[in-house]
């Protein structure tokens, strides 16, 4: 009696585990969607990145160049942190597709990353390890853009970190 006692109380405190935490990272990220939900989040080094605070999206044509602009932030006690993808100055109109994320110039789509606390600390995609912004949905008439991406990016000092598993749905 006592054994099936204790196998009992061991069942029970099993049954009570975290199982409202997914096991998989990636099953804490928003789903991916393609209707302008306003979702912006990755995964950074294998941790959830949340935007909380700011999500944005512009896109533009000026000067016979095309910007656009994609981006999500959070605050946490004092110190914001944004996840940024960009296409400076192009000369195609954006379309619904794959495009390589490089390093920070015109002419160029990048992914950077920057911590602002007391300055600013930035790591941004190179051009020997380019990263993939995919757009799935860029629906100009409702005003949204829609995709997922994935890139390295490093730090003036070499440091890298790992973007993946990133998702937005954003309106302009």
């Amino acid at each position: 009696m006592r054994k099936l006692l204790i196998t009992l109380c061991l069942l029970a405190l099993q049954a009570c585990s975290n199982d409202d935490q997914p096991v998989n990272p990636v099953d804490a990220l928003p789903p991916i969607t393609q209707t302008g939900e306003n979702t912006f989040a990755c995964l950074i080094n294998g941790k959830p990145f949340f935007s909380s605070s700011d999500r944005r999206a512009s896109y533009t044509f000026a000067d016979g160049a095309y910007t656009l602009g994609i981006s999500g932030s959070r605050s946490d006690e004092g110190i914001i942190t944004t996840v940024s993808l960009v296409g400076l100055d192009i000369e195609q109109a954006v379309e619904e597709t794959e495009y390589l994320l490089k390093s920070d110039v015109s002419g160029n789509f990048f992914g950077r990353y920057a911590i602002y606390n007391l300055g600013v600390e930035a790591y941004v995609t190179y051009d020997q390890v380019p990263g993939v912004l995919k757009i799935s949905k860029l629906n100009l008439e409702d005003g949204f853009i829609s995709g997922t991406f994935e890139f390295a990016a490093q730090d003036e000092e070499g440091n890298t970190l790992n973007f993946t598993d990133g998702r937005f749905d954003l309106k302009f």
